[in-house]
């Protein structure tokens, strides 16, 4: 039997606009669910990433919004995160980029087999990746208990490129013509596998990799996509621009 063509992507920051797994958290804090230590910290560092006040406030803020949820699990209902899951796929699902929404269906139209691998959880990731079409997804799990999560996590966001090379075996894909889109440092393992990486709105961090390895990056920016090319001992040429 031959092997399939595939691509990958990534979900937070990549096809949806914002982090699935942030969005679910500031739902729950919305509910009353999270204590207001959580809230009165994860705001202030949000106010900080908003403000631009240092270059790692971002980083600064994802992270400390991921170890104050981490450390709620065992006391947080299975209950009340799915009402919160739901809640947020029902106003946000729809927003996505562009790029990788086109770029998706025309990878579909070719008989591409395609993968999202996401740090967010299963629980978001599943739903969200069969709307946009998708034949296989790997998320984050939180471990179940009875009523609550045990606080157990099974994390998916350090190897995505070991991650790529289990599903192509299981799923018989062959990385001939293969493309991973990602737009952060937890992209790079999935990018360097593939023959077609593309480097989407990437972080300082991954457009350092991308410049080291010559791949291409593109960026969508209001109503304008942008893609930009390595040239022999050039900088990065602009290739092509699309208004939406």
């Amino acid at each position: 039997m031959a092997k399939q063509k595939f691509a990958a992507f990534d979900i937070d920051g990549t096809l949806f606009r914002s982090g699935l797994y942030r969005e679910v958290a500031y739902e729950l804090m919305r509910m009353g669910v999270l204590p207001p230590d959580v809230l009165e910290e994860t705001t202030a560092k949000n106010r900080e990433w908003r403000h631009r006040t240092h270059g790692n406030a971002f980083e600064e803020f994802e992270m400390l919004l991921i170890n104050r949820i981490d450390n709620f699990l065992p006391q947080l209902r299975i209950e009340d995160y799915e009402e919160a899951a739901q809640m947020v796929l029902a106003k946000r699902a729809d927003n996505v980029y562009v790029y990788t929404r086109d770029l998706i269906h025309s990878l579909k139209a070719q008989g591409y087999f395609l993968v999202a691998i996401s740090g967010s959880q299963i629980e978001l990731v599943e739903p969200f990746a069969a709307k946009y079409g998708f034949d296989a997804w790997v998320g984050q799990q939180w471990e179940r208990g009875d009523e609550y999560f045990t606080g157990n996590v099974i994390k998916t966001h350090t190897g995505k490129d070991v991650i790529l090379r289990d599903l192509a075996k299981r799923h018989n894909l062959t990385f001939k013509d293969s493309y991973a889109v990602g737009d952060s440092n937890g992209d790079v393992g999935m990018l360097s596998v593939v023959e077609h990486p593309i480097a989407f709105n990437p972080t300082f961090e991954l457009y350092e990799k991308a410049v080291e390895n010559g791949w291409p990056m593109t960026i969508e920016r209001k109503n304008v996509i942008y893609t930009m090319s390595a040239q022999p001992d050039a900088p990065y040429a602009l290739t092509s621009v699309r208004h939406q």
